[in-house]
């Protein structure tokens, strides 16, 4: 156990600010991880007010590397992602543009180099524009492919040196666990799962396991899958157990150690862990890296260590009541009867939360050691340094709503606080806490402006975002309101946040290219299928205002904003294929809608005579 908080205490140096040579670009290190909750972070949970010692409302959590990257930085904390899908808000975060500037809604495959309306990554733009050398490790979740090469369409590179991700690592036996779906006559065959053990053998579940075989897995790893109420589905993801391998060699342990012998190696070939001849990062050029770690996305399965930590803490599960399932849109029932987990004993309740969280601290070792690694590398080579954390890159349930997963509208799912931290403490001063209201499209122009690109020019206009330091500083732009439209499962719907209330509405009857892209507009309230959140007074958005009709301006006011931005204001939908030149659908009948500015009147029941 003293070895298991020697990891999880000993990663970031107190100091964390070190003298550098100014006048150079800096290097840049962008980690991300996968459905993390904001409230799986101490630091956070202290700043939101939840409790005095960093618990979240379910219970402990344990985040100091992180806790420590905010003090060295400054804490957006009120940062809300926009797509809350690994895919399309990756594409989102690569390109800081909205899903509905780029027709990118869901997990679906896309060609954009011959559409008029696509505009570069942010990498390039970094590499092309500014110099910089480009690395990534990890998970990339960005579905753009390049059919120029001819039939078969691939996907197109991001970073200049990709270090690997699942696939390759689970080819070298460097992994934990890994999942393919083998491709026959073209069409994609049953999932098989393969379990990584120190002494290299692997169990495998699949199509053709026996029960004898699955039921050797699970209670080895002590499993908890996802099920139906009638126990059927019963080879769903898995939600809880413990992991087959150590620490450093998980799949999110090799990522950091990937990364790590990159750097270690600046101008100098060398043979990575995979075999591969490499050659680290240019010391002339500066240095843009991106970690996807693959934390806390399932299977959650935290090393053992961890795990038996976070065993020994009670959770509190959340409630669902059946007054709060009839007051969902049918746009949730679709969502629960995938994610749905009121059928859960108490007991594999409280392993999902203990597991998710005992994950989440793992990972947050496996951040600091990336962070340390990164400082130290930019110090040696004398240069400014500048780190974007990204606390997942969407939330994920744990039993509130009934439901585990993401895809909805709730903060569950949306809330996703980011950290910056840099040598110049002038840009992102140290322990600053910013609540204005930020977004994903954010993280594009931040990292452009800081790379020496000057996003004031035209040439940057379909920028959606803003440069967070102007924020941390007082001189950017205010917003009003952010927001998002998940897609993906639950069929389009919008979604409008002030700091006080949360309006969520149905916006297309169905998930198809160019049709009916403006139905919401004449639709009836019913239709649309409204959820409305008072934020201040139910913060855990169980009570649905939208049919109220003390709320009635209030739903009016914040349906009339979504509609024109989300529909009107330069709407883009496409046909994708994997052969390019796919047909583009577009929508202006209010351009201009998003300019930051809403004014939400006062519910009835409270306005003053």
């Amino acid at each position: 156990m003293k070895k298991l908080f020697r990891c999880l205490l000993l990663m970031i140096p107190m100091t964390g600010i070190f003298a550098v040579a100014d006048d150079l670009p800096p290097n840049m290190l962008w980690i991300v991880t996968d459905d993390q909750r904001a409230d799986s972070i101490a630091a956070f949970n202290k700043m939101l007010g939840t409790s005095e010692d960093g618990a979240s409302r379910l219970g402990k959590v344990l985040s100091p590397n992180v806790d420590r990257l905010a003090a060295m930085g400054t804490t957006f904390l009120q940062t809300y992602n926009q797509n809350p899908g690994c895919a399309p808000i990756r594409t989102l975060m690569h390109t800081g543009r909205y899903s509905h500037r780029t027709g990118i809604y869901g997990f679906e495959y896309y060609t954009p180099v011959d559409q008029p309306h696509w505009r570069p990554f942010f990498p390039h733009l970094l590499r092309d524009k500014a110099g910089y050398e480009t690395v990534g490790v990890g998970k990339l979740g960005v579905r753009a492919l390049d059919h120029t090469v001819g039939k078969r369409a691939l996907n197109i590179p991001l970073y200049d040196t990709f270090l690997g991700y699942r696939r390759e690592l689970a080819s070298a036996g460097l992994t934990d666990w890994n999942r393919e779906k083998p491709w026959s006559n073209g069409a994609p065959g049953p999932a098989e799962e393969t379990y990584f053990f120190p002494d290299g053998s692997q169990l495998f579940w699949n199509e053709g396991s026996t029960d004898d075989d699955r039921d050797i897995i699970a209670e080895r790893l002590d499993l908890l899958r996802h099920y139906k109420p009638e126990g059927e589905g019963a080879d769903g993801e898995i939600l809880g157990g413990v992991n087959s391998r150590s620490p450093a060699d998980t799949r999110d342990g090799n990522f950091v150690g990937l990364l790590a012998d990159h750097l270690d190696h600046p101008g100098i070939a060398y043979t990575d862990r995979l075999g591969r001849k490499q050659t680290g990062p240019n010391p002339d050029a500066p240095l843009f890296a991106y970690c996807g770690f693959d934390f806390p996305h399932t299977p959650v399965l935290p090393p053992a260590e961890f795990r038996e930590l976070f065993q020994s803490f009670e959770y509190v599960i959340p409630q669902f009541t059946e007054a709060e399932f009839a007051a969902f849109p049918q746009q949730l029932h679709k969502l629960f009867q995938n994610a749905g987990t009121d059928h859960f004993s108490d007991e594999e309740k409280h392993q999902m939360i203990a597991d998710y969280y005992a994950f989440c601290a793992y990972g947050d070792s496996l951040v600091g050691e990336a962070i340390n690694q990164f400082i130290a590398f930019s110090e040696k080579q004398d240069r400014p340094w500048l780190i974007l954390y990204v606390c997942g890159d969407h939330g994920w349930r744990l039993n509130e709503h009934g439901m585990v997963a993401k895809f909805s509208h709730y903060d569950t799912d949306l809330h996703n606080p980011i950290i910056v931290a840099s040598s110049d403490t002038s840009l992102f001063p140290a322990g600053k806490v910013v609540t204005e209201l930020t977004t994903f499209v954010d993280i594009a122009p931040t990292f452009l402006e800081a790379g020496g690109i000057d996003t004031s020019e035209p040439a940057f206009d379909y920028l959606d975002g803003f440069d967070l330091s102007t924020i941390a500083r007082g001189q950017g732009p205010r917003r009003d309101y952010t927001i998002a439209e998940p897609t993906w499962v639950i069929g389009p719907r919008g979604v409008i946040r002030t700091k006080r209330w949360k309006f969520a509405m149905k916006l297309k009857p169905r998930y198809q290219p160019g049709a009916e892209m403006t139905w919401a507009l004449g639709a009836s309230l019913e239709e649309v299928e409204p959820t409305l959140f008072d934020l201040e007074a139910d913060p855990l958005e169980r009570n649905n205002l939208a049919f109220d009709s003390s709320y009635a301006e209030v739903v009016a006011t914040l349906r009339k904003k979504l509609q024109n931005i989300l529909l009107g204001d330069g709407r883009i939908e496409v046909a994708w294929t994997r052969g390019g030149n796919d047909e583009v659908f577009t929508s202006g009948f209010a351009l201009g809608a998003d300019d930051g500015a809403l004014t939400v009147p006062e519910p009835l029941e409270t306005t003053s005579e």
